[in-house]
This record gives structure tokens, C-alpha cells and sequence, in this order.
């Protein structure tokens, strides 16, 4: 999840290969979206707001990208602990995903069918990656990320009125956490990478 816009974007806009995803951008019985921002606001679930649709958004790229990735490191890794949190990574996330498609055809709204521009920089670097040189990048590529998103999936959750984004918040929050502890006990997270967390 460092392939993530700042999280002031991230909190600003609605929009930032995995076979989970669905192709051209619709999740498998989802309505038809909904094609302005009144008929995303207004529906009996409660309104959208743009952090909502970030989420929701987020969560479906970080779910195709890390699906692909933990996958990699499930054939690559010769470090049992890389292999363990790529497992957990794996499953969760297929479970996460699901649960976002679910809402995301509940309130009509349209997910993307791949990660973001910068997320796919990051998989085609690895692509290319073995050994250490992979374990390094798996870990602190997905440890930086998932703290990242863990302030936007905070910032949801306590201020989201909609009733159908709040337990995919939860969710979303429960499994982020549990990767941020697997991650780190690879002991390759180098915290000298992650942002300096600001007053």
C-alpha cells in the first residue's frame, strides 16, 4: 500500500496484476455507477465522501499489488519470516478485497482494474529482484505503505458517515495492522526509511 499519494491528497481526492481484480473497472455485480458526485452523496447507506472513495479505491490497488507481490515472495524468498507475512499478506488481502467489492457494488461505485501508476514502478522493480535484494524491498516497500495508509484508514473510520465503509474501515484496519507487525518481524524493515512522524 510506497506507491501511496501523500495523505493529504490522500484525504482530498477520490482516486490516488493481480486475477482478483475485475476487468474494466467493475466489480462482479456491481450497479451501473452512478455519474455524478450528488448520486455517490445521496444514498441510503450515507454519504460518500471523498476520503470514502479513497479508501475503497486504495483498497483495491493495494490488494491487487500485494496479492502479486506476496505471491513472489512465497516462490522467492529463502526467509522463512518473508514467507510467513507474504502468506498472511496473501490471504488477507484476497479477503479484503472481496469485502471491498462487496461494498463497492452496494453503493454503485466504480474500482479500479489495476494499481495505481506509482504502485506498478514499484512491482516492476521487483519483478526483477531475487534473494536479499527482493526480501529488502518486499518488506520495506510494504511495511512504508501500510503506515501510510494506516493514517487515511484512521482518518476514515472516525469520520466516515456511511454505514457500509465503516466495517470495511474496520476491516481494513484490523489486517493493516496485523502486516505491519508480520513485516517487521522479516528484520529487514530499515525504520530509517520511514517518514519522521510530525508533531
Amino acid at each position: 500500500m510506497l506507491g501511496l499519494c501523500g495523505v493529504v491528497v490522500a484525504l482530498s481526492t477520490a482516486a490516488c496484476g493481480s486475477g482478483q481484480a475485475m476487468g474494466s473497472g467493475q466489480t462482479a455485480g456491481s450497479a451501473p455507477a452512478p455519474t455524478t458526485a450528488e448520486a455517490l452523496a445521496n444514498n441510503q447507506y450515507g454519504p460518500l465522501s471523498a476520503a470514502d472513495m479513497k479508501l475503497m479505491t486504495l483498497v483495491q490497488q493495494t490488494s491487487i499489488r500485494e496479492i502479486e507481490l506476496s505471491q513472489w515472495a512465497l516462490q522467492r524468498s529463502a526467509n522463512p519470516q518473508v514467507r510467513a507475512a507474504a502468506a498472511m499478506i496473501v490471504t488477507q488481502h484476497v479477503e479484503l478485497q472481496k469485502e471491498d467489492q462487496q461494498a463497492a457494488a452496494k453503493l454503485g461505485f466504480t474500482l479500479p482494474d489495476r494499481p495505481a501508476d506509482d504502485m506498478q514502478i514499484g512491482i516492476d522493480r521487483m519483478s526483477r529482484e531475487n534473494g536479499k535484494t527482493f526480501d529488502d524491498d518486499y518488506a520495506n516497500t510494504l511495511r512504508q505503505a501500510h503506515g501510510e495508509a494506516f493514517i487515511l484508514i484512521a482518518q476514515v473510520r472516525a469520520d466516515t458517515r456511511n454505514t457500509v465503509v465503516r466495517p470495511l474501515a474496520d476491516s481494513a484496519n484490523d489486517f493493516i495492522k496485523m502486516h505491519i507487525q508480520v513485516l517487521e518481524k522479516t528484520g529487514d524493515v530499515d525504520y530509517s526509511q520511514l517518514p519522521v512522524p510530525q508533531p
